[in-house]
């Protein structure tokens, strides 16, 4: 009879198993769509069966377990980083290059062919007024264009840093939840797979900000850290980035306040960064260069100004003065250039009557140290080149880039992702499996009452 009642608990411990089984495949169609989530499974374990000592069998359960690939999720995650990267770069340099017209028909390509062409003009009728206007007047254009590019480039670094430190803060928010979900994790003797789904959202959406790396420690929680190695969670403690400007660029500092810049090279704050930095800087300058684009508004400066400045309003006349006037400091060239106010134009040399007007006409073709032995039209022409292919090359790396990550999502769809048709055939599994248990269980029980009906003494 002891056997009957073992057998009779064996087959309802299988009901519940099963009913537990059953919760866990309603837990993942729930979750079927949750970000980060990956479908559970509850491990069943047969119990042992020995009829002479009482052992009556049957089905237990062993734990959950998920389908998770911390491999592909790694892979996942550094992919998502690069894309982050490229597609900053895109869009800062796409912003950058909308102020470059490569068609020389606007802004200071059409303003110095005026000029050149304005030079010319004036070489021809170097007596006659109306000419000379019409040089200062292209070259009060040409100083108004190379400002304005400079304003504008100006305003767009601004835009740049304002755009870093509000990356820098998301990542700040996301790194707090990681700490939460560890300090929850330290408090837990086994995972929580909403949690879990929380914590690898979390990290997905960090992973579109900045490079970073994880590991996961002996009790559950997650160890994060940027690609230089500075913590940014480590257990339940996190350390949050700041933002700087300094003479160099745009700065991320650690926790304790240091340079850690060249750590951050992936994602949407290494794509900014690199724009700011490298691609801005190139052109505006910083502490540790002069930028192109002040290299520029130096040379016609120097160039036209000297060659004035070497002449005279007339063969025996007054002296000629410059006709561009700008700041000593380098990298504020560009964004100071204007016309001298009180300039007297000289077209005459020692050579004739407007031997400094034919220089200043040749000015189209001729090649100029200060800029690598590249006329002005060159030298602004490579300028409008480089910006262009910059943003030519992030926009080509952003579309490669989106089908590798498409490609390990759905890699870890196939693997970790909840997939219906399977549920439903696991529900139709258990569903068998909990009505064969509750047919053996009215087997059982019917057994048992026959049994006591025969054991029990009639009145």
């Amino acid at each position: 009879m002891s056997s009957l009642f073992a057998m009779m608990g064996a087959a309802g411990s299988a009901l519940d198993v099963y009913q537990k089984a059953l919760g866990v495949i309603q837990n993942n169609v729930n979750n079927s769509s949750t970000p980060g989530y990956a479908a559970q499974s509850l491990n069943l374990e047969a119990m042992p069966l020995d009829v002479a000592t009482g052992l009556a069998g049957g089905v237990t359960t062993a734990g959950l377990d998920n389908s998770r690939d911390p491999y592909a999720e790694e892979q996942l995650q550094q992919q998502t980083q690069t894309l982050g990267q490229y597609t900053a770069q895109a869009q800062s340099t796409g912003t950058i290059q909308s102020f470059f017209d490569a068609s020389g028909n606007s802004g200071v390509s059409a303003a110095l062919t005026a000029l050149l062409q304005s030079f010319s003009a004036w070489s021809a009728t170097p007596n006659d007024p109306t000419a000379e206007q019409s040089v200062l007047a292209s070259a009060g254009t040409v100083a108004s264009s190379i400002q304005s590019l400079a304003s504008s480039l100006s305003q767009t670094a601004q835009q740049f840093d304002t755009s870093i430190a509000s990356t820098a803060s998301q990542i700040n928010s996301i790194a707090a939840q990681i700490q939460s979900y560890n300090q929850q994790r330290l408090t837990e003797t086994t995972p929580d797979p909403g949690e879990d789904a929380q914590l690898y959202s979390a990290l997905d959406n960090l992973s579109q900000l900045t490079n970073f790396s994880t590991v996961t420690q002996a009790d559950g929680t997650v160890t994060v850290m940027l690609g230089g190695g500075s913590p940014l969670v480590d257990g339940s403690q996190q350390y949050a980035i700041q933002t700087a400007s300094s003479p160099a660029g745009a700065q991320i500092l650690d926790s304790q306040g240091n340079d850690i810049t060249s750590q951050i090279t992936g994602g949407q704050l290494g794509g900014l960064l690199d724009s700011t930095n490298r691609v801005l800087g190139s052109m505006l300058g910083n502490s540790q260069q002069t930028g192109t684009l002040n290299q520029f508004a130096i040379a016609l400066a120097k160039t036209v100004n000297g060659i004035l400045e070497s002449g005279t309003v007339s063969p025996g006349g007054a002296a000629g003065t410059a006709l561009f006037t700008y700041s000593a400091t380098p990298t504020d060239a560009a964004a100071t250039l204007a016309v001298n106010s009180n300039v007297t134009l000289a077209a005459a040399n020692g050579a004739g009557s407007n031997g400094n007007a034919n220089q200043l006409a040749a000015l189209t073709n001729t090649p100029l140290a200060q800029l690598g032995g590249m006329s002005l039209t060159q030298y602004f022409g490579q300028i409008t080149s480089e910006i262009g292919q910059e943003n030519q090359t992030a926009t080509d790396n952003q579309t490669s880039q989106q089908q590798v990550v498409a490609q390990a999502t759905t890699l870890i769809n196939q693997v970790s992702g909840v997939s219906l048709n399977e549920e439903a055939t696991s529900v139709l599994q258990f569903q068998s499996a909990y009505q064969a248990s509750a047919q053996v269980l009215t087997v059982l029980n019917t057994i048992a009452d026959s049994v006591i009906a025969m054991i029990t003494p009639q009145t």
